[in-house]
């Protein structure tokens, strides 16, 4: 697990086969870059975004999703065109932003950045003349890969989040693509588990780096759960010595690994924050466990960021934070909790029935 746990990638140019081949490989879009990540921040905690697709050419619509497509088309029109945005698009878009978690866009235009690098076209649907649903998706040679999906609140029972996915399915057909990339759901149920409805997909693993068939995702060995467990090992062991912390989830851990200029910022999702203010962490790609003396980098309240109603502060560091220094680090839980005992009472020594504890 030494390899990084989240990647960015912004192309000058980008061509339909090229795409196709990051697709392949766990990419995907964000903003106006590719990224991949093995642990991101969700619902006020980490979680693992599990890459799934469909192969078109081996898929056929259950009897469910026949049923929807056939429904709504009796009902609405749709069409299918190259991306724009509108006033129209961001009313729909902030209509449909409550339904998003843990911290929010601004507008449609700072969410999906419309750039030639990528081929963006959208899915328009109306009733009559009004626009009620609009998905966003780019293409590649051999596949194509969904982006953004909207719908107006008042037209729920339609399922038009679905819908709009079918017919991009349906469009992907149509032009003689072969996959569909419908984004990803996470390592347990989650409020994305809808695309799952759409057809059986492959799942990409990380580990072998192949993408599986008849895997269930909830079920995947994942890195949010390994850091989880290793950080939940290093909780029992200082809280057996009654050493107290705080657990927090690090929101921008994601900032080291941007570009060069951001090495010096700490990258582990979770810290437990000492009460004379050191960190201790798993750092994941490290396997191990280190303390670290912090500054603040870039305060929350300089970053322009809009939080959702669900966003829980008080489980969240939310400052960007530089590493001043890395005091100590090991592999043992144990260990780490040994030397944070004596740095914190230097002239205590460890009595015995401590260290018959961590031993145990």
């Amino acid at each position: 697990m030494n390899d990084a746990i989240l990647q960015y990638y912004l192309p000058h140019q980008l061509s339909p086969k090229r795409l196709d081949r990051y697709l392949a490989s766990g990419w995907f879009r964000t903003v106006n870059m590719l990224f991949r990540a093995k642990v991101t921040c969700f619902d006020n905690d980490i979680c693992s975004p599990i890459n799934i697709r469909i192969n078109l050419a081996e898929h056929e619509h259950s009897k469910r999703m026949r049923k929807l497509l056939n429904k709504n088309g009796k009902l609405f029109r749709h069409e299918i065109r190259k991306a724009t945005i509108t006033r129209e698009k961001e009313e729909l878009f902030h209509q449909h932003q409550r339904r998003f978690r843990s911290f929010l866009s601004n507008s449609l235009e700072e969410f999906l950045v419309l750039t030639p690098r990528f081929e963006t076209y959208e899915i328009d649907v109306y009733d009559d003349d009004r626009l009620i649903a609009i998905s966003y998706f780019d293409q590649g040679h051999n596949s194509l890969m969904s982006l953004l999906g909207l719908f107006d609140p008042g037209y729920s029972s339609y399922s038009l989040g679905i819908y709009t996915m079918l017919l991009e399915m349906e469009y992907a057909k149509s032009t003689e693509r072969q996959w569909y990339y419908p984004g990803y759901v996470h390592e347990r149920p989650s409020i994305y588990d809808y695309k799952l409805r759409i057809g059986k997909p492959e799942i990409y693993d990380w580990q072998s780096r192949r993408w599986l068939r008849h895997i269930d995702p909830h079920k995947l060995p994942n890195w949010a759960d390994h850091i989880k467990n290793r950080t939940y090992a290093l909780e029992h062991a200082l809280q057996m010595v009654e050493i107290s912390f705080q657990r927090k989830v690090y929101l921008f851990f994601g900032w080291h690994y941007f570009n060069s200029l951001y090495e010096q910022l700490f990258h582990c999702p979770l810290m437990l924050v000492l009460s004379d203010g050191r960190v201790v962490a798993y750092d994941v790609e490290r396997d191990q466990y280190v303390c670290a003396k912090l500054e603040i980098y870039v305060p929350f309240r300089d970053i322009q960021m809009t939080l959702a109603p669900d966003f829980d502060v008080a489980v969240h560091h939310t400052d960007v934070m530089r590493v001043v220094e890395f005091t100590y680090r090991t592999a043992s839980a144990n260990d780490m909790v040994n030397y944070i005992w004596k740095t914190t009472y230097p002239q205590q020594e460890i009595s015995w029935w401590i260290k018959s504890k961590l031993m145990n």
